[in-house]
Formats: C-alpha cells, structure tokens, sequence
C-alpha cells in the first residue's frame, strides 16, 4: 500500500470517527417535535406544548389588550378629569392673579395710608408735645391766677369783713351820733339853764361822783374813797352828808388814783363829820 492510500485510510477512519460522533450528538438532541408543539401538560422536564403556550400567549394578549383599553380609557378620563381640573386652577389662577392685583392695589393703598397716616401722626405728636408744653405753660399760669384768685378772694372776704364791721361801726357810730346829739342838746339845755357856753371854764367843775370818807385827823383834812381815776382834782369841792343829815363840804387838795385828800369848810360846817360818811360832788 502506498504513502497516498495510507493517507486517504486515515482519513477515512478520521471521517469515520467525526461522523459517528456528529450521529451520536445528534441522537443525544434529537427531539419529538410534534409532542413538544401538543403536548397541554409539562412532565418529566418537558415544559407545555407550544401551541397551548401559544393559546395562554394568546388569552394573556387579550387580557393584556382588554387592559390597555381599560388603562387607555382611565387614561382619557384622568386627562378629561385634568383638563377639567387644570381648567378651574386655570381660572381660580386668573381669579387668584386678579384678586392678588386687588390686593396689591389695597396694600399699596394702605401703605400709602400708613405713611400719610404716619406722618400725621409724627405732626400730631410733635403738636402733642407743643401742646403738652402749652398746656403745662397754662396750668402754671392757672395755678398762679388761682392762687392770685384766692388770695385776692381771701382779699375781698376780708374787706368784706371790714366793711361790714365798718358798716356796724358806722351803725353803731350813728346810734352813738344820734345819741351824742340828744346828750348835746340835754347838755346845752343843762349849760343854758346854769349861763354857761362852749368858752365857759370848767375845770374847776367837778364830776358827778360819791365816795366816803376814810380818815380825819386833828388839822381838819380828812381822806376819802376817790380820787384822780374818778375825775377829782385839786379845788373841788365835795359835800359830806350823813344819811339826810347835811355835815358841811370840804375842799380837795391833793389827789391819788383812787384816793383824795380835803380841807373842812369851817364856815359851812353843820356837824361832826367822821369815818364812814358819805361825799359827792352834787347833792341834789
């Protein structure tokens, strides 16, 4: 055998051993395809038949699609419902917008206000405070015009005091002016009847007064119980009597405040006189 039969031997025994190799895989894979389309039940690792995947393919499309029209029409629903919703923003936004214009307008209005009104304000405190000042001004004057007030009150109860005890004065010095008229007339009665007139002297006239004598001693001068208070002064002349028993008159010398001194008239003496006896300037 030659070199080229050796050759084409081996590799027919090559050949060989692929194709028995390629026979044997292709018997390990080999399935029964008519059993793998029908088959309606999975066993012994075999999975479903494909045309019963294909008719649960086929149910799983229909519930699939029957949920797309489902989905499709929640869908339109919702965009409708959105639409309508987005439609009353839409118009509450407008309504909004309006209405925040409004307010803006009011605030700025406000603002506005707010500062015409502050600075009013500002002029009415700075008023305030001018005012304050005028009025404390005002109750300091007001203090003083009712100090001034009472005192010149106080002023007039006064003079009114005084004009009315000047008025009573006035009264009374009337009463007294009626009384010394009447007195001046019984006076000038009493002048005429005795011949005196206002130019007559009358100091060595005595007043109207009544004592008693105190003491006598041997010289004839004797003491008696008034003196210079009661009007007496030297050169009088005093009578002494007794009950209705007329003793003489003595002539007074010397006086005290409350006691005087006389000198017996001899010459007009109609009895003792002693302690105890009555004297006056006037008998009857």
């Amino acid at each position: 055998m030659t070199l080229v039969g050796k050759i084409f031997t081996v590799l027919i025994f090559v050949m060989s051993i692929c194709f028995m190799t390629a026979s044997v895989m292709v018997f390990a894979t080999h399935k029964n395809w008519k059993d793998y389309a029908t088959a309606t039940t999975a066993a012994a690792g075999k999975p479903v038949g494909l045309e019963t995947q294909l008719k649960d393919l086929r149910l799983l499309e229909t519930g699939l699609k029957e949920e797309l029209e489902r989905l499709k029409k929640r869908l339109e629903e919702e965009r409708v419902a959105r639409r309508a919703v987005l439609g009353s923003l839409t118009a509450r936004l407008v309504k909004a917008e309006s209405e925040l214009l409004v307010k803006q307008r009011e605030y700025e209005t406000v603002v506005a206000a707010l500062n015409t009104a502050t600075e009013t304000a500002k002029l009415a405190q700075s008023r305030l405070s001018t005012l304050e000042a005028e009025i404390a001004l005002t109750r300091g004057k007001l203090r003083d015009t009712e100090q001034d007030l009472d005192d010149k009150f106080n002023k007039v109860v006064t003079l009114q005091d005084e004009l009315n005890q000047a008025n009573n004065l006035k009264s009374n010095l009337g009463e007294r002016n009626n009384q010394f008229a009447q007195q001046i007339t019984r006076m000038k009665l009493v002048m005429d009847y005795h011949g005196l007139d206002e130019m007559s002297p009358v100091r060595h006239i005595a007043p109207r007064v009544t004592g008693v004598v105190l003491a006598i001693n041997n010289s004839d001068l004797i003491e008696v119980s008034i003196g210079s208070d009661d009007g007496l002064k030297p050169g009088h002349v005093l009578q002494v009597y007794r009950g209705n028993q007329y003793l003489g008159q003595i002539t007074i010398r010397t006086t005290g405040p409350d006691r005087a001194v006389g000198q017996i008239d001899k010459t007009l003496q109609r009895g003792k006189i002693q302690k105890g006896d009555n004297v006056t300037t006037k008998l009857i």
